[in-house]
């Protein structure tokens, strides 16, 4: 803002400047015109007065009349015969100009005064003439020189220039104070307007008194109206920002030529890394299925809303989304946009179909050994009981099924108990312990199969844990490890210490697993070979036992299998339990 000042001041002076040299010229012009005739009117009159004396042939009268002008005057005065000759003279000194006849010179004829320049002398000749001829008898000279013939003109002039600059100096002191007062809050004005362009809505500037200070009251009075009108856009923003943010559904806004202007973090979490750079383009160069670019597409053409379920492959995984497409209209009605929201329901399809997965197996498991109570028993009462060893393969069979059917009813009692939750008896336990007990259970198994049993332990595997549980994991996994190898086969059973945790693992040279069977095998009733399981007498709720008590631990679980190769099941524990 000082430049905006140094500005109008320049303005401010060279306009002045202007004026002040334009008054010098007319004043000036004035002047000199004024003092010259007036100086030459009185060179005149003294030297008539001398032309008087001069007519009457009185020589003490002329000596004292051009004495008398000689002070007035401030020069010689000389009293010359038509010839040029000196005929009477003040002072004894000769005129400082050469003698010459002035008859045959132009003008010294007429009646009036005449003019010249000698060197730096001016010479004023006034012509004396007879009373009743006319004839000329002489002429009555002012010899003066030029620099004191000017020196009133010069006194003006000095007093005129003073009096120019001290009033140059008061309407400059004038002006600076006048322009401090209107350019001051102007300058404090455009400072406050520049920060409110910035954003800054707390900028307010001092608010002077009288009209110059309206600008800057009402400056003040549109500040404050911005900066309040900001604080409720800001705060609707932040909530609506935060609502969209942390809805649980994902959220995508695309405009009305199509561009995607909001993406939620909800979405950017299901779709991860294919949601990074989807803001600002249009939605069918950047969306990746088929089905949502449709749904897009129709709401733009029929303006209403759309549902439609979808399954869209993320990653590896396919998930079902209910999709919700509705037009964002204006008071007009007038298509502003368009407001996609995505609610997976992967996890509601998945445990719709547990749910008729789970009615289906139970029934099944359940038919299965009630049958075969129930056909035994009739047998039995129909007659077979007389031969004993008919009876006693009968009983043998009954007490088997129904053994089944008592294991099928404590595993899905157990598997109940651990998604319903359970607190566990969290203690110090060792890991190698358990296995080892585990393993001298299964041993007579693996002998039965002669299928070779390895175990090693690396280090300290004490962790925080519920003993009865974990033995219940390591049996699942040891003797699923078994009933999946062959005769012949070998399990290898692992215990390592690292930093802050403990692995437990073990492989088998098994049938293995089908790649896309692994995700499944968590599932319950779930099967990996059917006929196999329900001879050793499995209940296919084993493993999903096993991840959720894996799970109330704060453990991880992870497979790799191929095959006819075998598999390989790793548990990491941490050594302190963190809830």
């Amino acid at each position: 803002m000082p430049d905006f000042k140094n500005r109008v001041l320049s303005f401010f002076l060279v306009g002045i400047m202007l004026v002040f040299i334009l008054l010098a010229l007319i004043v000036g012009g004035l002047v000199h015109y004024t003092i010259k005739e007036k100086r030459v009117q009185s060179y005149q009159h003294e030297l008539e007065l001398v032309a008087v004396a001069a007519r009457g042939n009185d020589q003490e009268l002329l000596k004292k009349q051009l004495k008398a002008a000689e002070k007035d005057l401030h020069g010689k005065l000389v009293y010359l015969s038509p010839e040029g000759k000196v005929l009477a003279q003040t002072g004894k000194e000769e005129p400082p100009v050469p003698r010459q006849p002035l008859q045959g010179l132009d003008g010294y004829k007429k009646d009036i005064l005449v003019s010249t320049k000698h060197m730096d002398h001016l010479l004023y000749t006034l012509p004396v003439k007879e009373d009743s001829s006319g004839n000329i008898r002489g002429y009555v000279q002012l010899i003066i020189l030029e620099q004191a013939a000017n020196q009133t003109e010069r006194t003006v002039w000095l007093s005129l220039s003073l009096g120019f600059l001290l009033s140059l100096v008061i309407v400059l002191f004038i002006s600076i104070r006048v322009l401090d007062r209107i350019v001051k809050p102007v300058e404090e004005a455009t400072s406050t307007a520049k920060e409110l362009a910035r954003g800054n809505f707390k900028a307010r500037t001092y608010e002077y008194k009288g009209d110059v200070g309206e600008l800057n009251f009402s400056l003040n009075v549109l500040a404050r109206n911005l900066e309040k009108m900001t604080k409720s856009y800001e705060s609707q923003q932040d909530r609506l920002k935060t609502l969209i943010e942390n809805m649980g559904s994902g959220l995508i806004l695309i405009d009305s030529d199509g561009y995607i202007n909001i993406v939620n973090k909800a979405f950017k979490e299901i779709f991860r890394e294919y949601t990074d750079s989807w803001s600002g383009h249009l939605f069918h160069e950047v969306f990746p299925y088929k089905e949502i670019k449709e749904i897009v597409e129709d709401t733009f053409i029929m303006e209403t809303n759309i549902r439609k379920q979808v399954v869209l492959p993320i990653h590896i995984e396919r998930k079902n989304f209910d999709v919700y497409s509705a037009p964002v209209l204006n008071s007009l009605g007038k298509l502003r946009g368009i407001v996609l929201v995505f609610h997976d329901i992967t996890e509601l399809k998945k445990l719709e179909q547990m749910r008729k997965d789970f009615v289906a197996n139970v029934s099944h498991e359940l038919k299965t050994p009630v049958t075969s109570l129930k056909g035994f028993a009739e047998t039995l009462l129909d007659g077979a009981d007389g031969n004993p060893e008919i009876r006693k393969k009968f009983l043998t069979i009954i007490w088997k099924e129904s053994d089944r059917l008592q294991h099928l009813i404590q595993d899905l009692l157990d598997l109940s108990k651990v998604e319903q939750g359970f607190s566990l008896n969290l203690q110090k336990v060792n890991l190698s312990a358990i296995v080892e007990e585990v393993i001298v259970m299964l041993e007579t198994k693996a002998k039965e199969k002669e299928i070779t049993l390895k175990y090693s332990v690396e280090g300290d595997t004490t962790v925080e844990g519920d003993a009865p549980r974990l033995k219940q994991v390591f049996i699942n996994l040891i003797n699923n490890s078994l009933n999946y190898t062959p005769k012949g086969g070998r399990v290898t059973i692992r215990l390592k210490e690292s930093s802050e945790k403990v692995t437990f693992s073990v492989s088998d040279t098994g049938i293995g697993i089908q790649k896309e069977e692994i995700s499944r095998i968590f599932e319950r009733f779930y099967r990996v070979d059917k006929a196999r399981s329900r001879n050793s007498g499995g209940t296919g709720l084993g493993l999903a036992i096993v991840k959720h008590l894996i799970e109330a631990h704060h453990g991880r679980i992870h497979v790799k299998s191929k095959p006819g190769e075998g598999s390989t099941f790793t548990l990491v524990f941490r050594k302190e339990f963190v809830e």
